[in-house]
């Protein structure tokens, strides 16, 4: 335990010390680029000076050569009655287009000197920002090499104070990676996912060091985080290398010119990072799961005619052309028929509803939506209506995040002020048509019962004074939550601190923090890690 302490302890003398290391790197690198700054215009300088007394002496040689030319045209003078006619028709002006030509060579070289000051200058700049370039994406790129190792021990790791070394060792250098992000050289948009896939691997590192500090365990779905982040860390890996190979390959031009570098590091920024919806999409969305269907208990089966007649009832807003029934599914817990229809503008649908009281436990539409005609507060009472002719009573929304013209939204069911968390309804509500095109109730299904819920040893008073203490609240409200395949009966805390929102959740029994959540924006919209 004392040398577990002690690692844990060393984390911040590990960033800062690496921090400083990082920041002499940089310093030595810019001392390097400004010398090679330096000696190119010191070279510049002397090929100038050199250009300049190479005039001179031509100039010099010129005004002798011209002297003397003039010389020999007196004597030719004299002597050109003397000479045929070709010897006068070849004479004459030749010691003036000698003098032209010389006279041009040395405007040339003049010209010739200025434009070169003109192209170390540009060159030297363009220099400049190369190594910039360079510079930034190799300490990246090492930052990123040294990330997807740890993370691979991550996967195989055992042992807490194994864990605790690997995490503490991502955790530095996911901050020293956001730290060289933050100094790109390249557009802020352009880096915007991979620095939000850094930030996460980050957050999520220091909450897993936690836990394992207070000597829990890593559970299958953080399991499941720490493989999506060595995958995802490893592709970026890999296409930084394609960065720096395709970058050696080109000159100076070619890979600061639009196509170049910048283009392929926002293919990488766009192709490469992905959020994993299912693992981020509200707080607790994935659900603890009972062995039987909870809430279908005590229902009678219905018949395919039974399920068909239900979902012609529930879908008959929907102006159904053609439906039909694809056949009976044995799921974990119970039976489903799964059924597909089709509305009169051609909108396809897939469904299923629970052989056990004809419930609508799934809805998919592949049919995207194109315009805003609703916004969220309207979305939530298009879904609202839509669960209650379901059957779903008492939920309430308590996650919603936007992407596109789709609106996602959570619902809990809701006992006596208390959220229940593993009762939740996700739908999906089209903003273009205003209807709902997609639903899960999986985890309501398997869960949901009237609980006996205990009453809080701790009053919300004095969780909400604490709290208030470390950020500014939007709210404090008690909720049941998913704790090692257990409910738990915890305070929600949602506020924000330093630009960041966040979701922290106290044991209202013992005041421990058992689960924190922040809020990110993504490319799916908003969700949690």
């Amino acid at each position: 335990m004392k040398k577990e302490r002690e690692s844990i302890s060393s984390g911040a003398e590990k960033v800062e010390t690496l921090a400083k290391r990082s920041e002499a790197a940089k310093e030595e690198e810019k001392a390097r680029v400004r010398a090679a700054v330096e000696r190119e215009e010191e070279r510049a300088k002397e090929r100038l000076e050199a250009a300049q007394r190479k005039a001179e002496k031509k100039q010099e040689k010129a005004a002798m050569e011209k002297a003397r030319e003039e010389k020999r045209d007196e004597k030719r003078a004299r002597k050109a009655e003397k000479k045929d006619k070709e010897e006068r028709g070849r004479t004459p002006g030749f010691g003036g287009w000698l003098a032209a030509v010389i006279s041009l060579g040395i405007a040339v070289l003049a010209l010739g000197a200025v434009v070169t000051i003109g192209y170390f200058d540009l060159t030297e700049a363009k220099a400049d920002l190369y190594n910039g370039y360079q510079s930034s994406v190799y300490e990246l790129s090492e930052l990123v090499e040294n990330m997807d190792v740890n993370l691979s021990k991550a996967r195989v790791a055992t042992g807490n104070y194994e864990m605790q070394k690997v995490f503490t060792d991502i955790l530095v250098e996911s901050e020293l990676a956001e730290s060289c992000l933050q100094s790109f050289p390249v557009d802020a948009h352009d880096t915007e996912n991979l620095t939000s896939f850094v930030n996460r691997v980050g957050d999520y590192s220091r909450k897993l060091l936690n836990k394992l500090a207070l000597g829990g365990e890593i559970t299958d779905e953080e399991q499941a985080v720490i493989e999506y982040m060595y995958e995802t860390t490893h592709k970026i890996k890999e296409e930084l290398g394609n960065v720096i190979a395709n970058s050696k390959e080109k000159n100076i031009d070619d890979v600061l010119k639009e196509g170049g570098f910048a283009e392929r590091f926002k293919t990488l920024e766009n192709d490469t990072i992905e959020t994993p919806k299912m693992i981020y999409d509200g707080p607790f969305a994935a659900g603890a799961q009972s062995g039987q269907a909870a809430a279908l208990k005590g229902l009678a089966k219905c018949s395919e005619q039974e399920i068909e007649e239900t979902a012609r009832s529930i879908f008959a807003d929907y102006k159904v052309t053609e439906l039909r029934l694809l056949g009976r599914t044995e799921m974990k817990g119970f039976a489903a028929y799964s059924l597909e229809f089709r509305t009169e503008t051609g909108d396809r649908y897939f469904a299923q509803m629970t052989e056990q009281g004809g419930k609508l436990m799934l809805l998919d539409s592949y049919k995207d939506c194109g315009a805003h005609n609703f916004d969220a507060h309207a979305c939530i009472g298009v879904a609202e209506t839509f669960l209650a002719k379901l059957g779903y009573e008492g939920l309430e929304a308590v996650w919603v995040s936007e992407s596109g013209t789709a609106c996602d939204i959570n619902f809990a069911y809701v006992q006596g002020g208390v959220v229940c968390y593993n009762d939740l309804v996700k739908v999906k509500v089209c903003e273009e048509r205003g209807v709902v095109t997609g639903l899960e109730a999986h985890s309501y299904l398997m869960n949901h019962t009237v609980r006996d819920i205990p009453a809080p040893t701790l009053s919300k008073s004095k969780i909400e004074r604490a709290a208030a203490s470390r950020m500014d609240l939007n709210g404090v409200r008690l909720a049941l939550i998913p704790v090692e395949g257990e409910e738990t009966l915890a305070y929600e805390i949602n506020g924000t601190h330093g630009g960041s929102e966040y979701y922290a959740y106290i044991d209202a029994r013992t005041g421990k923090m058992v689960e924190l959540f922040t809020v990110i924006d993504s490319s799916s919209g908003r969700a949690l890690m």
